[in-house]
């Protein structure tokens, strides 16, 4: 099992609404990836502006099929756009 935690601050002026918009497709459409078991959006309730995505993948080779589906290559340029630094990602193996 492998478990991505994405981390991203959005840039000032852009608001929850926005993210949402873009992050709620790419969390609806992975979450039907093969080898999927959960795909979530978090929103810190301590520091405003600040979003975490948790996946949760079988292994590596669902993982790198993630990676390279349309909904991904597609969606995450235009969270990424919405970021101040990017996303910074934390991969964990159970």
């Amino acid at each position: 099992m492998i478990r991505l935690n994405a981390f991203f601050t959005v840039k000032a002026g852009v608001t929850t609404a926005q993210v949402k918009a873009v992050a709620d497709e790419l969390v609806t459409l992975s979450r039907q990836d093969k080898g999927n078991k959960g795909y979530d959006l978090f929103e810190s309730t301590t520091q405003p502006g600040v979003f975490m995505f948790c996946e949760s993948w079988e292994n590596e080779e669902v993982l790198k099929q993630h990676a390279a589906s349309e909904h991904f290559k597609r969606i995450v340029p235009q969270i990424e756009a919405l970021c101040d630094g990017g996303l910074h990602i934390e991969q964990f193996n159970r």
